[in-house]
């Protein structure tokens, strides 16, 4: 039981790492994808949320991550249907003080099984961040 309870806890730090990198990932695609708006934008003072597309992004984020919108939710799927995790629709910003900061929060649903059986959700909040900044 204890070795069951050690591998959950495993799985659902394996997964929570894998959807940050997948994140990432996706975000740093999107910037390299949109840099000449996003440089326009922040040269013209438009330092706030409204200039990232949030539904390219999540388009793109789909896309990368098989993910099958349902609702509100957006469901990861193991290779027999069930549901490996899922996220709620990410929020998708960028601030600019003397570098761009970009920023991508979600929550994080990991549906917890025992023998098959349900038994609880983790629920985890996150927030990638991806700075960059000017070298010369």
């Amino acid at each position: 039981m204890i070795l069951s309870v050690f591998v959950t806890f495993a799985g659902a730090v394996n997964v929570v790492r894998l959807t940050q990198r997948n994140i990432k990932t996706v975000l740093e695609s999107y910037v390299t994808k949109n840099s000449i708006e996003i440089y326009n934008s922040i040269k013209q003072g438009n330092n706030n949320a409204a200039g990232i597309n949030s539904e390219e992004y999540i388009s793109d984020l789909t896309d990368f991550c098989t993910f099958v919108k349902s609702g509100a939710f957006y469901y990861h799927k193991d290779a027999n249907g069930r549901t490996e995790y899922y996220i709620t629709r990410p929020t998708v910003g960028f601030t600019e003080t003397g570098k761009l900061r970009l920023y991508v929060s979600y929550t994080l649903y990991v549906p917890i099984y025992f023998d098959n059986v349900l038994i609880s959700t983790a629920r985890i909040l996150i927030s990638v961040k991806l700075d960059l900044e000017e070298k010369f």
